[in-house]
């Protein structure tokens, strides 16, 4: 059995055993009363509200892209992105969505006359900074959360983990050029990479502004959701928790160990919902309903995915 097949067994025997024991631990007569009853009107808003980040997400990688030589219309990275969300519903991991952006950036790219590898290591670096200013920028708002609302009783086993992720991605962003001068020189396609970013964006730092605008918009605009979902369940979720708990879920729920975070994602939020007082029915009934919404929209990349075959075949 290859090791590729056995990590994703392994990963679906975790997200099921945590839900398993996560619904042994609830009321299950009444989850299913709660998810019923769930106001539909809220949960329409937002699968509008969500679909509406996705698209501002692919503005913040086409601003990444392009310095790297991909000077497409914003409409080609809309696409490559929403299909890439389709993939990420049906993969193992993000990872799957995150290849398949790869490989089409890059398959453009070489028909603008770059080589494959050129390419693909141009479309593999502007992935991952897109990747990683949306984590690095959503770790911040839940850092900044937990700091200046210090109200919520959360404890420090959950509080420093979250400050020492939000100072390493600043500690990493500053020693950027102090490891590209390291690795100058050398034969190593680390150090051709780093010399790629920072020799691509060495003069577009307001690129790097704009993209983290973007990513302070597309996060409070899922904060927003938090609200929303809360009360489709006819619970009232604060604002100030609501800029705490969205990005800790997001951060739990990333750990490499579940199905897209399927079972971390419930936990986190019944874990958290409860030191607001929220029923652990509802809890688990919103992590739910949070991924359901984005399995929906995510649904609309396999409808990009179908066409885009047929008239790019």
């Amino acid at each position: 059995m290859k090791r590729s097949t056995v990590i994703l067994l392994m990963k679906a025997l975790v997200s099921l055993g945590l839900l398993f024991f996560l619904f042994s631990r609830i009321d299950v007569p009444g989850f299913l009363l709660v998810l019923s009853s769930a106001r539909l009107s809220y949960l329409i808003i937002a699968l509008a509200i969500y679909l509406v980040g996705q698209v501002i997400s692919s503005v913040r990688w086409a601003l990444l892209a392009r310095p790297l030589g991909f000077d497409y219309p914003i409409k080609n990275f809309t696409l490559l992105y929403i299909i890439g969300m389709f993939f990420n519903l049906f993969a193992p991991s993000t990872i799957g969505g995150d290849v398949s952006r790869v490989f089409y950036l890059a398959r453009d790219g070489k028909e603008q006359e770059k080589s494959w590898r050129e390419s693909t290591a141009f479309a593999t670096i502007s992935v991952i900074l897109d990747r990683a200013v949306g984590m690095a920028v959503m770790v911040w708002i839940g850092a900044v959360a937990l700091a200046i609302f210090p109200g919520y009783s959360l404890p420090l086993m959950i509080r420093y983990p979250t400050f020492a992720v939000a100072l390493g991605f600043l500690v990493g962003w500053i020693l950027l050029p102090f490891l590209h001068r390291l690795y100058r020189g050398r034969d190593s396609a680390l150090g051709r990479n780093l010399g790629r970013v920072v020799e691509s964006y060495r003069n577009h730092r307001i690129v790097l502004m704009q993209t983290i605008g973007l990513s302070l918009f597309v996060h409070s605009i899922q904060v927003w959701m938090q609200i929303l979902l809360g009360r489709a369940l006819g619970v009232e979720i604060p604002w100030s928790y609501s800029f705490i708990l969205y990005p800790l879920v997001g951060l739990f729920s990333a750990l490499p160990i579940t199905l897209n975070g399927i079972g971390l994602r419930e936990g986190g939020y019944l874990y958290l919902l409860r030191q607001i007082d929220v029923s652990p029915e509802k809890a688990i009934a919103f992590g739910l309903l949070w991924f359901t919404i984005v399995a929906l929209d995510s649904l609309i990349g396999g409808v990009a995915f179908v066409l885009r075959k047929k008239i790019n075949p």
